[in-house]
């Protein structure tokens, strides 16, 4: 089994970014449809393997809910596009730290972010990770982080 460590190594560094939900939403769901051909240029990178990027299984959950609740997708359709994004080549799913737990709900409120983000941007700074795919702007609010919407 790999160190938390050794695990921070290969993951961290200038070539590795985060994905949000947003991204595979977008590719998912054609919405908005402005931003679709962005997110779709950036999720054929990941698939291909070109673009690395971290994400966790809250991320994962956040996708499955939304797929079947709002966009009310069959489960078994939502989840045959999950296990597409899961098996793209630049995608890595990161552990989740219930050592981030309450750090997260401090800076959802501090910065009028959902939990979800809020770990998501602590999770990211464990790695060393600074910049995130994302269409929500209320990333820009975290300081820290740079919010990129197109490769």
């Amino acid at each position: 089994m790999q160190s938390s460590s050794s695990i921070k190594n290969r993951l961290s560094g200038d070539e590795l970014r985060y994905l949000d939900a947003s991204i595979p939403l977008c590719v998912m769901t054609e919405e908005p449809k402005g931003k679709f051909e962005a997110c779709l240029r950036i999720m054929e990178e990941i698939e291909a393997g070109r673009e690395r990027v971290g994400t966790n299984v809250f991320t994962i959950a956040e996708i499955f809910h939304i797929l079947t609740s709002r966009e009310r997708m069959k489960p078994s359709e939502a989840r045959e596009k999950l296990s597409a994004l899961l098996d793209c080549a630049g995608l890595k799913l990161v552990d989740v730290h219930a050592d981030l737990c309450a750090p997260s709900l401090a800076l959802a409120i501090d910065y009028g972010v959902d939990f979800v983000d809020a770990y998501n941007a602590l999770t990211m700074r464990k790695y060393r990770i600074s910049e995130i795919y994302s269409l929500d702007s209320h990333y820009n609010k975290i300081p820290g982080m740079k919010r990129l919407e197109r490769i």
